[in-house]
């Protein structure tokens, strides 16, 4: 099995902070999708933190959230916010729950075991807690169109779900489906079009105003799937 950890110790991706205000509102829209916490049940730990912009607007939400990222220099700029997120990955000694909310956005696509990811955050859950995993959908419409030239089809990808296998990735570790969901993103125009560029010849290039440039995008192309999740005794017991 391929060790990645050292590669995100060592991750720095500025282009991670340029986004950081379109980023911090894809997070926003993703926590009011979830049920509001009841008063003392509000404990979230987001995994995979990155610069903690979860984690931030959780706390504006009301959370009392925590971030873990295996990246030194992410951890380092979270740190610079003022943010709580501590370096490494689950399990973690600093981290024993229980947790109401345990999110995992954008990260089982990036880890040689996943389910064992997700077996760990499970087992941080308080028996009523919420997990939420984000992915791409690789059998989502736009992904069978572009087949191997489909943008989450990058080297940091090394495993990919489809609402079937999420589903039984869930199951194995104790976790039932409760709701799904397709989200949306929010891009700068310059940044789109940077991307966009991967996929176009030379001379279809284009060079947005720098008026425009920073002009927000909401990018919602159904090929990513966000899916809550709750241990299943619970579930079966509030049936």
């Amino acid at each position: 099995m391929v060790d990645v950890l050292k590669f995100y110790e060592d991750l720095e991706d500025p282009a991670y902070e340029m986004t950081r205000p379109q980023r911090a509102r894809q997070k926003r829209v993703l926590l009011n999708r979830l049920p509001r916490p009841a008063a003392g049940a509000n404990r979230l730990l987001d995994v995979g933190a990155g610069t903690g912009i979860l984690v931030e607007e959780a706390i504006a939400c009301g959370y009392d959230a925590i971030g873990v990222e295996p990246s030194r220099r992410f951890c380092a700029r979270a740190k610079h916010h003022g943010l709580p997120v501590v370096q490494g990955v689950l399990p973690h000694p600093d981290l024993t729950g229980p947790y109401d909310v345990v999110t995992l956005v954008d990260v089982v696509e990036h880890v040689p075991d996943p389910l064992d990811l997700i077996t760990q955050a499970a087992r941080l859950l308080a028996d009523d807690g919420v997990l939420v995993v984000v992915t791409p959908d690789r059998s989502s419409l736009l992904a069978r169109i572009m087949g191997d030239q489909w943008w989450h089809y990058r080297v940091a990808h090394i495993g990919y779900f489809d609402p079937e296998t999420l589903r039984f990735a869930l199951a194995k570790a104790g976790l039932q489906q409760t709701q799904f969901h397709r989200p949306t993103w929010y891009f700068p125009l310059g940044y789109l079009v940077e991307r966009v560029h991967r996929y176009l010849p030379r001379w279809a290039h284009f060079k947005v105003p720098a008026r425009l440039s920073d002009l927000v995008i909401p990018v919602h192309l159904r090929d990513s799937m966000m899916v809550c999740a709750t241990k299943a005794q619970t579930r079966s017991t509030a049936l």
